[in-house]
Parts: C-alpha cells; structure tokens; sequence
C-alpha cells in the first residue's frame, strides 16, 4: 500500500459515523433524484447537508447545497433555490473557485429571471463578465455582456445597453459567430433609434416650454 492509499485509508477510518452515513444518504439522494422521486432525494440532501454544515465539509456542503437548489428550482419553487444557490456562490468565493462562482452565478441569474427580477442580476452578471475576462474566456464574457444590455435596456438606461451590447457585438464578431453579432447589432440600431426619438422629443419640448 502506498502512502497515499495509507492516509486515505486513515482518514475513512477516523471520520465521525454520522459522516460516513451523510455521505451515503447524500448518495441514496442522487439515486432518488434520478429516478424522479425530488422530495424524498431532498430529504435526504437536506439531512446530508445538516451533517456536512456541523463537521465544516465546505466541498460536500456546496455539493449538497446545490443539489438542494436544483430540486427547488425544478419544482419551480424559485424563492427557496436562491438561498442554497448562494451559499455555494459564498462558498465557492471564499475558496477561490472563480470556475464555480461562474456557473453558480448563471443558476442565480437563471433564477433571478424567472423569478422576473432581472434587476437583481446585475451583480451576477458583473461578476460572471469580470471572471470570463480573467480567464479569456471569450464566449463567457459575451453572453454577460448581452445580459448585462438586456437588464440594462428593462431599466430603460439606452445608452449603457447600446455600449454593453456594443462590446458584445464585437467580441461575437471577433469568434466568427456573426450571426449572433448580427442580431444584437439590430437590437443596438433600435435603441438608437429609441434614444435619438426621445433625444428629439425632450428637445421639443424645451422648445415649447421657452
């Protein structure tokens, strides 16, 4: 046995029982969860996750927790799916898993919509942007951009979207996915159009006030 295999071997014999028994429950879970029976698999995660949370498991705590979010998010209980979606996010920055605050982020993003608060995914979608830079990650970076334009527009802030959506155009072209670029083009010609009528109305209205 290697000494990599001794320490493993040593760590599964000194953890806590109960540990070991949310770890099987957290696997009983995944198999109810697939199977389709969502309620008795978050029984069971959530029991799993009483466990993880006393013995300090951040990693098991996160992976529960998500899990916990998902079965609230499917049964379109959107409310309860952010508050474990955001310990993990919490989790995931504390650790420095910027790949998990990313993907995390999306699921509260995601929420957030169909929870039609698009507002309160601005700081989501600056944080997915600001990861997507630091990495390179190109694509990333776009799709922030867009939802970034898009919350923007809802607000009815016209030139913040026309630049947010601007900046994506630009990055889509750059990958060759034109014809993404192309639609979001069209959607800046129509804010600018909706900017320059309401330019001159505002105008208009100065005169006739004078």
């Amino acid at each position: 046995m290697s000494e990599k295999e001794k320490v493993s071997s040593e760590e599964a014999v000194s953890e806590p029982e109960e540990v070991k028994e949310a770890r099987k429950w957290y696997q009983e879970a995944e198999v109810m969860w697939a199977q389709g029976r969502s309620l008795d698999a978050l029984t069971r995660y959530q029991e799993a996750f009483a466990v993880f949370q006393r013995h300090g498991l951040y990693r098991e705590l996160a992976n529960t927790a998500e899990k916990i979010g998902d079965i609230y998010f499917a049964r379109s209980n959107f409310e309860k799916a952010l508050k474990p979606y955001k310990l993990v996010l919490d989790i995931c920055e504390e650790f420095g898993d910027e790949i998990g605050v990313a993907l995390i982020s999306e699921k509260i993003i995601f929420t957030y919509q169909k929870l039609d608060q698009p507002e309160r995914t601005l700081p989501y979608f600056y944080r997915a942007l600001e990861i997507a830079e630091q990495a390179g990650d190109a694509h990333r970076a776009a799709r922030a951009l867009v939802g970034i334009g898009d919350v923007r527009k809802h607000q009815g802030n016209l030139k913040v979207a026309i630049e947010a959506y601007a900046l994506a155009a630009k990055i889509y072209r750059g990958l060759g996915s034109k014809e993404q670029a192309q639609l979001i083009e069209q959607a800046i010609a129509s804010l600018r159009k909706e900017l320059d009528a309401g330019e001159v109305s505002s105008q208009g209205r100065g005169e006739g006030d004078s």
